[in-house]
């Protein structure tokens, strides 16, 4: 199995495979090579040879090493006339802004309504799902202002969360909720008909994440409680999900065919 990062900070070069799943991946999340290896490895528990095309909106404003990143990363725009087998859109630390003060919002949605013609399957995580849960009118989230953070289980899906948002399952119109609670919302949901996952944690976490996230936030001067059911009592980060990480990703990649998409009715 091999794993061709194609754009990105942490290209390879390795030569897609002649049957690689072609995955485009919106990485929207600020520390963007990590990201990339957290989403490579994930895919990694996969036995599937896989192409990894990393991408930013054209309208997204890069606030550090725009011109490194900029060089590395394609626009959506310039994918817009390729076939991908998989979407995935990342996180964003954009939670506690209104949909509209997103700077490229417009252009999100542009990739959401594109994204059914042109990608098999679609998967959506944390801000990614809060807000493409919205513009498919699938559910309706809210802000929060205590941030859901820590380590939660959901129907036997153990996986990170770090977010100032919640899905109620109640407000889910359509599709499943094939995980969740009334205490932390519904934690991951599907819908067929879109051909779409929205999970709103972070599988792909490292065991270290959650930890820099919280000692980051501690710098800043922020008052922060430390993450629940992740530190043990010597305060180092227990790995709790890594077992539900390889189960999700591998299910997932098994539902790519790879062949060009045609408009679905």
């Amino acid at each position: 199995m091999t794993i061709a990062i194609t754009t990105g900070l942490t290209r390879n070069h390795i030569r897609p495979a002649p049957n690689a799943r072609r995955i485009l991946v919106l990485n929207l999340m600020p520390t963007r090579a990590v990201t990339e290896q957290q989403i490579a490895a994930a895919l990694g528990n996969t036995d599937t040879n896989l192409a990894l095309t990393f991408a930013l909106p054209a309208t997204h404003q890069v606030r550090h090493h725009a011109a490194a990143i900029r060089a590395a990363y394609p626009t959506l725009a310039e994918m817009a006339d390729q076939h991908f087998d998989g979407l995935i859109v990342t996180g964003a630390a954009l939670d506690q802004l209104p949909f509209t003060a997103v700077d490229f919002w417009p252009e999100f949605r542009q990739l959401l309504t594109w994204r059914r013609t042109h990608v098999e399957h679609s998967l959506f995580l944390c801000w990614g799902a809060y807000a493409a849960l919205h513009v498919d009118g699938v559910a309706d989230g809210h802000q929060i202002t205590h941030k859901i953070n820590g380590i939660y289980t959901t129907n036997g899906v153990t996986m990170p969360h770090s977010r100032y948002f919640t899905i109620p399952i109640t407000s889910v119109q359509h599709g499943k909720v094939v995980a969740g609670d009334d205490r932390i919302g519904a934690t991951i949901i599907t819908d067929a008909a879109l051909r779409s996952t929205y999970i709103t944690g972070h599988l792909e976490y490292w065991t270290g994440t959650l930890a820099s996230e919280f000692h980051r936030d501690q710098h800043r001067g922020l008052t922060v409680a430390p993450p629940s059911n992740y530190f043990d009592h010597d305060m180092r980060p227990v790995n709790s999900w890594q077992h539900d990480t390889a189960t999700f990703y591998r299910h997932w990649v098994h539902q790519l065919t790879p062949q060009e998409v045609t408009a679905h009715d």
